[in-house]
């Protein structure tokens, strides 16, 4: 079955909208595969076990874990994405279909903390490979004074120097058994480069969508400047997807030692 769903109300009402892709197992089991590290919530050394279990996941993760009945996350496919920016020097509404986000199986963990008494999660990773989005686009708006105007297919390359994120969990009981839920997920980045390639520009006047493209990747710090933070948002919806499907199959008592 394939699903789609919006993952936050936050992300509906304004910079940006998002429907994330995901196929649900009817039946799926609530136990870890082998190979995943379960962390006692009383070692002193839980956020370094934390740390390990998550690197020892991304590889599950990114291949797909058919037993919780979720499916491979590289690539990252987001059915629908639009960013609506009308503030600043960056004023355009666009809007994005069969997004596929590619590389996340080289994602690192560099930190892990978690608060056990309020339920917050903090981790911060690096990826050493480019983070790409390739898909579908279409645009309309002006850019750094600028018209910009154009549909068809994109490519956006972000090397990051890191990822920080934070999630607040929620603790539900389920006909007796504990589970974990997202109740709010943050995730911010600390680019170092963003390249950018839009197809058919200006209604494929080649010498201007040349030019333009130019003119985008010359002023990308000024252009991420304004859009990072619905990008951020982008992941955070993509990744919170992610750890519901796991969170939602997962019950605290397989993911923690007693």
């Amino acid at each position: 079955m394939v699903m789609t769903s919006k993952f936050t109300d936050a992300v509906q009402c304004g910079i940006v909208c998002v429907v994330v892709a995901a196929i649900v197992n009817a039946a799926p089991s609530s136990k870890l595969p082998s190979g995943f590290i379960r962390c006692s919530k009383t070692d002193p050394n839980l956020g370094e076990c934390l740390r390990d279990g998550l690197q020892k996941a991304i590889p599950h993760l990114a291949e797909g874990i058919p037993s919780l009945g979720i499916v491979k996350i590289d690539p990252l496919r987001i059915l629908s994405l639009k960013i609506n920016q009308g503030k600043g020097p960056v004023n355009i509404n666009m809007s994005f279909t069969n997004i596929d986000i590619i590389n996340l199986k080289y994602v690192q963990a560099k930190k892990v903390v978690y608060d056990v008494k309020n339920y917050h999660l903090h981790f911060e990773t690096f990826v050493p490979k480019s983070i790409i989005m390739e898909g579908d686009y279409e645009i309309n708006g002006q850019v750094l004074v600028l018209p910009v105007v154009g549909k068809g297919k994109c490519k956006f390359t972000l090397d990051v120097s890191k990822y920080s994120g934070d999630v607040q969990l929620k603790p539900v009981v389920k006909k007796g058994t504990t589970y974990y839920e997202i109740a709010n997920v943050k995730w911010t980045f600390v680019p170092t480069l963003l390249h950018i390639r839009m197809d058919n520009l200006f209604n494929g006047n080649k010498e201007l969508s040349d030019n333009m493209n130019l003119f985008l990747n010359e002023n990308w710090r000024e252009l991420l400047q304004e859009l990072q933070p619905a990008f951020e948002e982008v992941l955070g919806v993509a990744f919170g997807e992610i750890g519901k499907q796991f969170l939602d199959r997962v019950p605290e008592n397989e993911i923690f030692l007693s």
